[in-house]
């Protein structure tokens, strides 16, 4: 069993993750207004030692059943120990596990934000979940973007095979060109896609819609792919608030949006709240042009202006 990454990253300052966080809530939110009752709904995650989603998810959403795995067996002693709400319970599982033994009897938001590169298990969890999960569920996956460790030194022809003997089906859409180093995220991203939509293929009960898809990188590349599994009467007013609230994520198809990272002054920061919150010319966006970043920049910020974090150096 592969040891959790919380023994080695810190998670204190990540701040396109934390973006991500801010626009996966902003999506169950437009759910909510949407009419689905999330403040119903358990929530189900990996919170490791410092819990950050959990947090944000009762904060944002008023969620507070939940439950967090960890299958590391010496870190669930601190998970436990770490917890910030009385009513989280940690699990010692692993998610295919829980997801073997829950009855999924209770609304769930499942977010399963896997330490590893993309594997066989998480294609089991997925196809495993898909038959438990009841009509106005939330599943989220989240993935390292980049090789995993047995492939990297592999040829890509190599990598290709792996995909295609351990992934089956669901790497039947994947290239050579999208396993080389540079475009392995999209080798990532279509296995994902395929998993999902085969192992909701035999619902007939509902269809599962896809919320969100997008990539990140503090350090590594990651991606989270996630959604809900809906009656077809279910997503018409859902569709119709995420364009309008969310409309960086509404473009249809199966693109990935890219969450930008931005490593601003407090000055330029400032530079780029104005520029982006002003209409017709303005002066702060030709600053910011004088002093090097682009327009596709100013856009990006414009997009994720909301979701950006804002930390703060203190010095004892």
């Amino acid at each position: 069993m592969a040891q959790s990454s919380a023994r080695w990253i810190s998670y204190d300052l990540r701040p396109a993750k934390q973006s991500e966080r801010r626009i996966l809530l902003d999506v169950l939110k437009v759910a909510a207004e949407a009419g689905l009752p999330l403040p119903t709904y358990r929530y189900v995650g990996m919170g490791a030692v410092r819990f950050y989603d959990f947090l944000l998810v009762h904060r944002y959403l008023g969620i507070d059943r939940m439950i967090s795995l960890e299958h590391d067996k010496r870190m669930y002693r601190r998970a436990e120990f770490n917890a910030p709400f009385g009513f989280i319970k940690v699990k010692n599982q692993t998610s295919g596990d829980f997801i073997e033994q829950d009855s999924f009897s209770d609304l769930t938001v499942a977010w399963f934000d896997y330490d590893g590169g993309i594997g066989p298990h998480m294609l089991r969890d997925i196809s495993a979940i898909a038959l438990k999960m009841k009509l106005g569920d939330f599943f989220f996956v989240t993935v390292y973007g980049g090789p995993p460790s047995s492939l990297v030194k592999s040829s890509d022809v190599d990598r290709l095979a792996w995909f295609q003997d351990h992934l089956g089906d669901a790497a039947g859409e994947v290239t050579i060109e999208n396993v080389e180093n540079a475009n392995f995220i999209t080798a990532v991203h279509k296995v994902l896609i395929a998993a999902i939509k085969s192992a909701f293929a035999a619902r007939r009960d509902g269809r599962f819609r896809f919320l969100l898809q997008v990539q990140y990188s503090d350090s590594v590349p990651m991606i989270t792919v996630g959604g809900a599994f809906l009656a077809d009467g279910q997503t018409l007013a859902l569709n119709k608030n995420l364009a309008r609230q969310l409309p960086f994520l509404a473009q249809g198809g199966e693109q990935l949006y890219e969450i930008s990272s931005f490593h601003l002054t407090e000055q330029e920061r400032a530079l780029f709240d104005r520029a982006v919150t002003r209409t017709g010319r303005s002066r702060a966006r030709n600053t910011l042009r004088k002093l090097g970043f682009r327009d596709a920049e100013i856009m990006a910020y414009r997009d994720l202006l909301r979701y950006v974090p804002r930390y703060v150096e203190t010095i004892v």
